[in-house]
């Protein structure tokens, strides 16, 4: 498991400098999050590999393979990624902001007012993060521009 987990680390770390690089050619406005999200998952990618090399020149017990199995858990995963992944096309960073904090807590049947609070709460503060302090555009998706022109 630990070289799985090594192996998973260097696949990430190489994907993250690619993006790292492929970055580097937007303007500055544009390139800022994206950098400041890049060098942080580098930086944190190091580490992880740095701590996972000794851990793998350690011997370990001999241990039994457990047939994986796809449970609905696993599914539920991949369902809300993939989820995720549509809604930013189509309803773009701020509704997707929005809208999917609420699904996920309605579908964990929290509370109404939870259910509206935390991301009215999360879509407020990226707004004010990014639109207005930050000055960056977002990513309006396939929906919005046609709807408001």
């Amino acid at each position: 498991m630990k070289r799985d987990s090594l192996i998973f680390a260097v696949i990430l770390l190489l994907i993250t400098i690619i993006l790292l690089k492929a970055t580097m050619a937007y303007p500055l406005r544009s390139k800022l999050f994206p950098l400041i999200a890049l060098v942080t998952a580098l930086i944190l990618l190091i580490i992880q590999i740095i701590r996972e090399v000794p851990a793998l020149k350690e011997k370990e017990p001999v241990e039994k393979i457990k047939a994986k199995t796809f449970s609905s858990k696993n599914l539920a995963i991949w369902g809300w990624l993939a989820s995720t992944l549509i809604m930013l096309w189509i309803l773009g960073f701020m509704g997707t902001v929005v809208l999917l904090p609420f699904l996920y807590l309605r579908f964990h049947k929290e509370s109404w007012l939870i259910s509206i609070i935390l991301p009215l709460g999360c879509g407020v503060f990226f707004y004010v993060l990014f639109a207005l302090a930050l000055s960056m555009p977002l990513y309006p998706g396939i929906l919005f521009p046609k709807i408001f022109g």
